[in-house]
């Protein structure tokens, strides 16, 4: 076991520093291999994912869907020099909600299907109302609402077509290369390792993600990034730090809950739980299993997300943040083309467009998150009607 879990450790070490790697892709090829126990492989690199995959999107505005919405409060960070602080924060939020939710897990079983029975039929509803709450605190509701559609409408034609890697270039298109294209001349200042300073509020921030992602973690396509966002607009938190510890919290409880989901319901919440209950092999004691394996990867996951991040820090500062960003930008189209051909970069054009329009018209990249969850409604209420 300890093997299969090393080896999830490096997985997951890759898809974190590199942008448009996602362990969706490891699981689905670790599902083909002739590995033993992949579920344990597929799992520490999801978990290991999780503690670093706000690196890129940090260091380099170059996210993925669940730390997409962390991109704006960490840029001012960047700005600042302490780009490396808003990793801490984040990886702060990863490991103390893990740890406080390995004390819920067995609340978690006793009340996970009763919950499940009580809103099922609602889902679509509460996933609408969830949209309709994003928009409405919007400062320009017919703006956020026109670009909230735009993107829902561009998400729907890139979820339902050929394309393997979708959202590759759908997310990539609409926050990380407007981001590094506005940015890249404003990231100019020297960074330097800064720590964190943590009050009661944020201690309280880590305590109600808990809630908020388990809750979250019953509605389709609003993961972490989306149930950041509500969770901060409902505790009228404004804080930017205690925004990046909910992002590296929500982050880690997506995954976690994605087990107690698959273990209870059968139903996998995440892409590479998906793998996991598709290999069909897994029993409830081993699913159970993989919480004590989440805490045996929390120490070199902290380390190595530190490492990572003092690594890109000697590198910012002996590269210019405009040759950083365009280099950025470059290595992320030819990964989309390499991923998705053509068809990939006609949506990351167009995803781009739509994705550069909240910086120009005074509204937040919230009302992107319309990419996942349009088609997530078109999709149910097809069902229902």
């Amino acid at each position: 076991m300890e093997f299969q879990i090393v080896l999830g450790i490096i997985f997951g070490t890759i898809t974190g520093i590199i942008p448009g790697i996602h362990p969706n892709l490891v699981a689905t090829l670790l599902s083909t291999a002739n590995f033993m126990n992949p579920t344990i492989i597929i799992f520490s690199t999801a978990i290991t994912h999780t503690f670093l995959n706000t690196i890129p999107s940090i260091h380099l505005s170059s996210p993925d869907p669940e730390s997409a919405l962390a991109l704006h409060p960490s840029q001012e960070y960047s700005q600042q020099g302490r780009a490396h602080e808003a990793v801490l924060l984040t990886l702060l939020g990863s490991v103390a909600s893990l740890a406080l939710f390995m004390t819920f897990v067995p609340l978690l079983y006793d009340i996970i299907k009763p919950v499940y029975t009580s809103i099922n039929k609602s889902i679509p509803f509460l996933l609408l109302l969830t949209a309709i709450f994003l928009i409405l605190h919007q400062k320009n509701k017919k703006i956020a609402l026109v670009i909230f559609v735009a993107s829902g409408i561009l998400g729907y034609f890139s979820l339902n077509s050929e394309l393997d890697n979708s959202l590759l270039p759908l997310f990539t298109g609409l926050f990380g290369i407007p981001s590094l294209l506005i940015n890249s001349d404003k990231n100019t200042a020297k960074q330097k390792i800064t720590e964190p300073k943590i009050n009661k509020k944020s201690l309280k921030t880590v305590l109600s993600s808990l809630f908020f992602g388990s809750f979250f973690s019953f509605l389709p396509s609003v993961g972490a990034a989306q149930a950041a966002a509500v969770q901060s607009t409902v505790s009228k938190n404004k804080s930017k730090g205690d925004f990046l510890i909910l992002t590296g919290c929500l982050n880690t409880v997506n995954i976690l809950f994605s087990v107690i989901m698959l273990s209870e319901l059968n139903k996998a919440r995440n892409g590479a739980v998906a793998v996991i209950k598709d290999l069909g092999s897994v029993n409830l004691a081993e699913l159970k299993s993989l919480f004590y394996i989440s805490l045996m990867i929390t120490l070199p996951g902290v380390i190595l997300c530190i490492a990572i991040s003092r690594a890109f820090i000697r590198i910012r500062n002996k590269i210019s943040t405009k040759i950083l960003s365009q280099g950025t930008i470059v290595f992320l189209i030819l990964i989309t083309f390499i991923m998705t051909k053509f068809s990939g970069i006609l949506i990351l054009v167009i995803a781009t467009v739509i994705g550069y329009l909240p910086y120009k018209l005074n509204t937040t990249k919230t009302t992107l998150m319309g990419s996942l969850m349009i088609p997530t409604l078109i999709f149910y209420f097809t069902l229902m009607f």
